[in-house]
């Protein structure tokens, strides 16, 4: 088996056939696809049984996050490459999956490497990031890590299985958000660059599974995320600091936002970028109230 095509899905019902048929459709290569289904209450699991043979499910009772469903699928795969790939992202071309292979086979230093993102419409979005969140605010010297790339969307992931394994897989302690920037830069940390095919593209819709969501709750959800990197890489001091920062900026962008939002209709941008910055204000305040 050549690649490992994992797929993480929750509530995608709408998305997911689409996703499968651009990963059933890659010629010039041996494949098999997982789909690892984090227990959506929509139709995702139906939609995936019912394409018959070709696709794994794997169907979990709750939602286990994003990284740990990533690591089950790995679990379950054998291919000599690890392609991660969102349910609402679907690879444009049918040799995306060769091409991938090829060019880590013709750059023995990279460990993984990421693809050109494109929005539905076919503008580049989410190029590879070349620092980290805070980076420059902090005391990290990151200048002695290979490569240029610092971490790549984790919407399209493709890895050396051997690299994969070596590195734990994703860090469960990250339910979802930053679990690949945490991946990135542990690869990099192992002597590992990251590379760029960027003649690969994969068309991607982005949140799709959070466009219904309350934005305090998925904003939430994003803190927490990039709040356990900055823990787990930064200096204590360094990681207060940024966080006391985003804390004071979310304040008055709430209550600013707060105040405006008592004069629109409900669900109204100043409605939500008031529970934005609420969720960022109180997950500030609960990380700060839990440093000693």
């Amino acid at each position: 088996m050549d690649v490992s095509v994992i797929i993480v899905s929750y509530q995608s019902a709408a998305h997911v056939r689409d996703c499968l048929a651009s990963a059933q459709a890659q010629e010039g290569i041996q494949s098999e696809i997982l789909v690892v289904d984090n227990a959506s209450s929509d139709d995702t699991a139906g939609v995936v049984r019912n394409l018959g043979q070709g696709v794994t499910l794997l169907a979990n009772r709750d939602n286990l996050g994003f990284g740990r469903a990533c690591n089950q699928g790995f679990a379950a795969s054998r291919g000599r490459f690890i392609y991660f790939l969102n349910p609402d992202a679907q690879l444009v071309q049918s040799d995306a999956l060769a091409r991938l292979g090829r060019a880590l086979e013709d750059h023995p230093r990279w460990g993984m490497a990421g693809t050109r993102i494109l929005s539905v419409e076919g503008q580049i979005v989410s190029p590879p990031a070349t620092s980290y969140p805070g980076q420059f605010h902090t005391r990290n010297d990151f200048a002695r890590l290979p490569g240029q790339i610092a971490w790549v969307l984790g919407a399209s992931m493709f890895f050396r299985r051997e690299v994969f394994a070596a590195l734990g897989g994703f860090d469960p302690d990250f339910f979802l958000h930053s679990e690949e920037t945490d991946l990135c830069l542990r690869l990099r940390q192992q002597g590992y660059e990251i590379g760029l095919v960027d003649d690969v593209a994969v068309r991607h819709i982005g949140g799709a599974s959070e466009q219904r969501r309350d934005p305090y709750e998925v904003w939430r959800q994003r803190m927490d995320g990039l709040h356990r990197f900055w823990k787990k890489h930064y200096l204590p001091e360094d990681a207060a600091r940024l966080v006391r920062r985003d804390r004071r900026r979310a304040r008055f962008r709430m209550l600013w936002n707060g105040g405006l939002a008592w004069l629109q209709p409900p669900h109204s941008k100043h409605w939500q970028k008031h529970r934005r910055y609420r969720a960022i204000w109180e997950a500030s305040t609960f990380f700060l109230a839990k440093q000693p």
